[in-house]
């Protein structure tokens, strides 16, 4: 079954990476969600992709220099605010599975207890390109699934999953092609394709047999 994703909740409908976009994303059906999550000075964890708030929102500066108090004051458009990883796990339990992507260096096995105090109920995939995170991961919760994400085709097809010790991969449509994904397929890995929009693109990533496609757009998938 092909797995459809919402990109940053369901960014081509709502602010990314905002509590409206999530909820839009599950309205629209999605079996997952993909939300970015880096932590602030003083070591709570956000949902926000790019390093500096600059582009999402009314401040300026980066996520890494600010306390959660300053993050929590900055307006993204239509009035809403930064969410912390605990609103987030709340907005969804029950309801969808969640693919976190870390962007903080540091941050995996706090993000692990944060869902394991909650007792997510849902599937949950951790992923990042910071494919040293996913072997954090993997220390404290060997059990857990994780996702290697890349930009380009490595020379080796598989040996960044591998090195990684991930199940999963996340490759960009950019980089895909059909010998690319038969090589991870023989490897055993799942292949989630990002980021997805245009409906032509659609079809020809279905057409490749991969398990999930990562879009703004998820209703289109």
């Amino acid at each position: 079954m092909l797995l459809r994703v919402g990109h940053r909740g369901a960014a081509g409908h709502a602010p990314e990476n905002t509590l409206s976009s999530v909820a839009k994303a599950i309205a629209l059906g999605v079996d997952f969600v993909e939300v970015d999550v880096q932590s602030t000075e003083d070591g709570h964890l956000v949902l926000m992709h790019d390093k500096r708030v600059n582009r999402t929102t009314d401040g300026n500066g980066y996520v890494s220099e600010m306390t959660l108090e300053e993050v929590r004051k900055l307006t993204i458009r239509e009035q809403e605010r930064i969410p912390t990883i605990e609103e987030l796990l709340s907005l969804v339990n029950g309801q969808v599975g969640l693919i976190l992507e870390i962007i903080s260096q540091g941050i995996g096995v706090q993000l692990v207890s944060a869902t394991q105090e909650l007792g997510f109920t849902k599937p949950i995939i951790y992923a990042s390109f910071l494919h040293a995170e996913l072997l954090e991961v993997r220390s404290v919760a060997p059990n857990v699934t994780t996702m290697a994400l890349l930009e380009g085709v490595p020379v080796t097809a598989t040996s960044f999953a591998e090195d990684a010790r991930a199940i999963s991969v996340g490759v960009a449509v950019e980089s895909l092609t059909a010998a690319f994904v038969h090589s991870l397929r023989s490897a055993g890995l799942s292949i989630f394709v990002y980021t997805v929009n245009d409906p032509l693109d659609i079809e020809w990533v279905k057409s490749l047999g991969v398990d999930g496609i990562i879009s703004d757009f998820p209703d289109r998938i």
